[in-house]
């Protein structure tokens, strides 16, 4: 965690672990203070009601998008690349935060759904620069949206439609559209 640490960061992973694994009627105080092994109070301690955690949830996502988009920004050469692949890490700390964020979005949440949106956009306005085409960018973004929903899908153990052959194929057919020409 980027925003928090100690026992406030136990308490917002136990808060983002529950809400993927149960939603966000499963992420209650109390099944929060008890995944982080503390007392419901001392949860409290930490953060004053669900809705403290929800937008210490919002910022440590906007926190680590943001860093991710920057380092797409600094190594423009490997932006495409780099997004794609971190697409399919289903169990790192970003991604449990966003599918989190999306739990919440699903309930209506504006707060989630804006989090959510300029996350994206940062992606995006990343992309642009780094592969100097808009189009491309969006095509990069929504392959990269395409490939994660794939994972989630996915057999235990993986299966051929994100094999590592075929993900970098694509990989190198948007870079050879980055290029100016296909890839096969």
């Amino acid at each position: 965690m980027i925003t928090v640490d100690g026992q406030a960061a136990r308490v917002l992973t136990a808060y983002t672990d529950l809400l993927v694994e149960r939603g966000i009627r499963g992420a209650t105080l109390e099944a929060v203070a008890s995944r982080a092994g503390l007392s419901k109070s001392g949860a409290l301690h930490h953060f004053s009601s669900v809705g403290a955690l929800r937008t210490a949830l919002f910022v440590e996502l906007r926190a680590q998008a943001r860093r991710d988009a920057d380092e797409l920004r600094a190594e423009p050469e490997t932006a495409v690349r780099y997004y794609l692949v971190s697409s399919l890490d289903r169990e790192s700390e970003l991604e449990r935060l966003i599918e989190a964020g999306y739990r919440i979005a699903q309930t209506g949440d504006e707060a989630a759904l804006s989090v959510l949106r300029a996350c994206r956009d940062d992606w995006l306005e990343a992309l642009v620069a780094a592969t100097g085409d808009e189009s491309l960018a969006r095509m990069v973004l929504f392959v990269g949206d395409g490939m994660n929903h794939n994972a989630l899908m996915s057999a235990p153990g993986g299966d051929e439609v994100l094999a590592p052959a075929q993900v970098e194929q694509l990989i190198a057919t948007l870079e050879g559209l980055r290029s100016g020409g296909a890839s096969a």
